[in-house]
């Protein structure tokens, strides 16, 4: 596929299709169904780097919130949502300064743009869900929806190999000559950033309705058996612990309800794993687990020595690597006989740290922590529709795996985060997904 090419061309159609669709039914509704039923296309690229490599969803944002304004800065009575406005207004002006006093401060404008579009996305998702209880239900089809896209994808590209992408070239570690494996990375650019998608959106097919029918329930099931299959096919160990982290939530908080499914599940995994999963590249690489954690350790203690000498407001969002070229010129690989110098200290939350510091990175923590902490509390306390445990494994899934990748960079593994915080944030009590008869 000539991934130079689409990747010109299919921005332009998704924007020209956005436009056409919202001012024919210009809402906020259309505004945020749009973006997740066509996840899979919204991190293409529609501004060169130099001018700030902003995405279709960064445009697609902007250009709603011009005719959506008056319903952005409506002020909302719900003390959740207003309390994460303030939030990141705060990380806002946290990681302006932090850039400011960098030492490369001439971007800092832009790269504060580049913030703005997922806070509008964010912002509107909330306060839709606030207004409309049966929105949720709407934004998980969405997703479910754009799921099966990539897993459709991912499908072609493992019977077509690994030219069939829209990318002109692939993060050169989806393959290994030395191990003879492939992890391929579907409609990413990385394999990693897959597997962590994977895991995100799989959790979602557990999900029923109350009006779902049999047939679709058991679809649902089959989709979720199926992404197992294509988590293992991404050869990240991180996600798919993530993904058993999440299983495990799941069976702790409502095993009893689904205990039927968890021990078919098991027999289900067992067999797969006789018969695929023990020849898959998460298995194979396993023999290489300490050395990737020895080498990894000693990046992270460079970066939390970083973090300690510039502790408040970090080094600057998006400086990592310039940093590393001039302070911390050994974290480097050599591939293909190039030398590339990480951009990532191998761990999210580390270079969420170095950047912002410990204010921003605090910040940060509240954004993710909070919402899922309420979201068990209310489960506990059985002010909570049992389902909101589906959101909360998908969660946890990706808050393991982001613990040795940094994923955020691409914005669909940021919507789909974003997403599930916002239903959780939103998530009103005693919600049941289901459409009311009026």
């Amino acid at each position: 596929m000539a991934g130079d090419k689409l990747i010109l061309i299919l921005p332009v159609i998704v924007f020209i299709g956005f436009v056409i669709t919202f001012h024919y039914r210009g809402s906020v509704q259309t505004y945020i169904l749009f973006i997740l039923y066509l996840l899979p296309f919204m991190a293409f690229k529609v501004v060169k780097e130099d001018w700030g490599g902003f995405k279709i969803v960064d445009i697609i944002s902007f250009y709603s919130v011009f005719f959506l304004f008056k319903r952005f800065t409506l002020v909302s009575t719900h003390r959740e949502n207003n309390f994460y406005f303030l939030m990141f207004l705060l990380l806002v002006v946290t990681t302006f300064l932090g850039i400011l006093a960098s030492e490369y401060p001439g971007n800092a404008i832009v790269k504060v743009l580049k913030i703005i579009p997922i806070f509008i996305f964010g912002r509107f998702l909330i306060s839709e869900c606030l207004i409309d209880r049966n929105f949720s239900l709407k934004v998980l089809n969405a997703l479910k929806f754009s799921f099966v896209f990539s897993l459709l994808f991912l499908l072609v590209q493992v019977f077509v190999g690994l030219g069939f992408t829209w990318y002109p070239t692939l993060n050169p570690n989806i393959t290994d000559s030395a191990s003879e494996f492939i992890r391929f990375p579907g409609i990413f650019y990385d394999a990693q950033s897959h597997g962590q998608y994977l895991a995100l959106g799989s959790f979602l097919f557990l999900i029923f309705p109350s009006e779902m029918k049999r047939k679709t329930i058991i679809m649902n099931l089959c989709i979720f058996a199926i992404a197992i299959l294509a988590l293992s096919l991404t050869g990240s160990r991180s996600a798919f612990g993530g993904f058993w982290m999440g299983l495990f939530v799941v069976f702790i908080l409502a095993g009893k309800r689904y205990v039927h499914y968890i021990i078919a599940f098991l027999i289900v995994g067992l067999v797969a794993f006789n018969s695929f999963f023990a020849n898959s590249p998460v298995f194979s690489r396993t023999g290489t687990v300490s050395e990737d954690l020895q080498f990894r350790q000693s990046i992270w203690i460079d970066a939390f020595q970083i973090a300690k000498e510039n502790p408040y407001l970090g080094i600057g969002w998006g400086n990592y690597q310039n940093y590393i070229m001039r302070h911390k010129q050994d974290q480097y690989l050599v591939i293909n006989d190039e030398i590339l110098y990480f951009d990532q200290p191998e761990n999210g939350y580390l270079k969420v740290l170095v950047e912002l510091g410990f204010v921003g990175f605090a910040i940060f923590l509240v954004f993710v922590i909070k919402p899922l902490i309420n979201g068990i509390t209310l489960f506990l306390k059985n002010t909570a529709d049992y389902k909101i445990v589906f959101l909360i494994a998908s969660l946890v899934s990706w808050v393991v795996a982001f613990n040795t990748v940094y994923s955020l960079f691409d914005e669909r593994i940021l919507i789909m985060v974003v997403t599930i915080l916002a239903l959780l944030i939103a998530v009103p009590e005693k919600m049941d997904l289901k459409y009311e008869r009026d």
